[in-house]
């Protein structure tokens, strides 16, 4: 049975030079995404440039610009353009490369599937780095042959899942203006920036002789179909680690938000529960009257207010009348959103809902003296009133027609 073939993957990032401080924090392991480096496993190796590239890198641009200003102030000058030399005088040196979303450099990383890496013709090998080693050869080869001087660094990163190869690319050229020869950055004078399908054509090729293949022509395919009128294949687009760790940071933060909220409200409706309970306790044990005040035994006048009971008897007529004026809340709001017939039937849940909770309210009361049964029924009725007339069914009902908490 044939060997599995693995594609060799090459992948262009844009890069601006601003860019290169937060490249060499993350390459020294000093900051960026540092969520899936392994500690335990060797620190990233340098394969192409000095220990001081990224400074190198950022005086040489530098140094262009100046080369360029000054350029352009001696053309201004010796065409009589006052005006506009004084103004560039005092504008300063402009970027040295055109402006564009990608930027004037290139970052490209090569790797190939875990898979590749890990496979090894001796057991006795508990760990084999033979394929690293041909791959780093082949891939520094492919570099310089293809970009030369260009390649200003490229580092092998083996303290993450997989290994694979950073390199960054600083494409120089050298254009006509303010009549003579300026260097700048153009990535389009590298013919493998320029055609992305010649560079995966190139990178395939030159990575067959280790055993691995060009990754799938994911382009052609789509044109392929388009001009066949078929549905082009989805083009994924390649998310960073970094940028997949934060979605997955923010999905799973507000996951855990809204269940902490669901658990906050269930646990007020069970405190709210509690407390209408204990109220509707104190009342029939006599403790309390229906306006929450405390009721003073009958044989004697030194026993005072408790405080404490007052306030729950106080909390638990709150939360009743409030969980009333929701109820009437929400009845009203889904009258005059939805259509008739819908708000109808939500009314009746509600309205279902809420006269179970009435007619526990009424056995409750049953048990009460008359007075406080009779009191209780006139602040039901004023509680009540404005949910009921709500009910499309309830027009035309006589007043009379409603339960009484003080009927036996």
């Amino acid at each position: 049975m044939a060997s599995k073939k693995y594609p060799v993957v090459l992948r262009f990032e844009g890069m601006d030079p601003s860019d290169i401080g937060g490249y060499e924090a993350h390459r020294t392991r000093r900051g960026g995404d540092l969520g899936h480096v392994d500690r335990n496993k060797p620190a990233p190796r340098r394969l192409i440039g000095t220990a001081t590239w990224a400074q190198e890198a950022l005086a040489e641009i530098e140094l262009m610009k100046i080369e360029a200003f000054a350029a352009e102030l001696e053309d201004l000058d010796r065409r009589n353009r006052r005006k506009d030399l004084a103004k560039r005088r005092i504008e300063g040196p402009r970027d040295p490369w055109r402006a564009s979303r990608h930027g004037p450099m290139r970052e490209l990383i090569l790797t190939a599937n875990k898979e590749w890496f890990e496979h090894t013709e001796s057991s006795d090998e508990m760990f084999n780095t033979a394929r690293e080693q041909q791959f780093e050869e082949r891939a520094v080869a492919w570099f310089k042959n293809n970009f030369g001087d260009d390649v200003i660094h490229a580092r092998a990163d083996t303290d993450e899942q997989a290994y694979h190869i950073h390199a960054v690319i600083m494409p120089r050229a050298t254009v006509r203006k303010y009549g003579t020869e300026c260097r700048v950055l153009q990535p389009s004078a590298q013919a493998l920036i320029r055609d992305y399908e010649k560079a995966q054509d190139s990178v395939g090729e030159w990575f067959s002789e280790i055993g691995l293949v060009r990754g799938e022509r994911r382009k052609q395919a789509i044109r392929d179909a388009l001009n066949d009128g078929r549905t082009p294949p989805r083009n994924p687009r390649h998310v960073r680690p970094a940028e997949w760790r934060a979605k997955e940071d923010r999905r799973l933060a507000e996951k855990a938000a809204e269940v902490e909220l669901r658990e906050r409200d269930v646990a007020e409706r069970e405190e709210d529960a509690a407390t209408i309970l204990a109220f509707a306790d104190a009342v029939s044990a006599g403790e309390i009257d229906a306006d929450g005040r405390a009721l003073k035994p009958a044989d004697t006048d030194a026993k005072r207010d408790s405080p404490m009971l007052v306030r729950k008897a106080t909390r638990g007529f709150a939360a009743a009348r409030k969980a009333f004026r929701t109820a009437a809340k929400r009845l009203r709001a889904g009258a005059e959103a939805k259509a008739r017939r819908a708000a109808e039937d939500r009314i009746a849940a509600e309205l279902a809902e809420i006269k179970a909770a009435d007619e526990v309210i009424v056995e409750v009361a049953r048990h009460f003296p008359t007075a406080q049964r009779e009191k209780i029924a006139r602040i039901r009725r004023k509680l009540t009133a404005k949910i009921m007339a709500l009910d499309p069914r309830s027009k035309g009902r006589s007043k009379g027609s409603e339960p009484s908490v003080d009927e036996p």
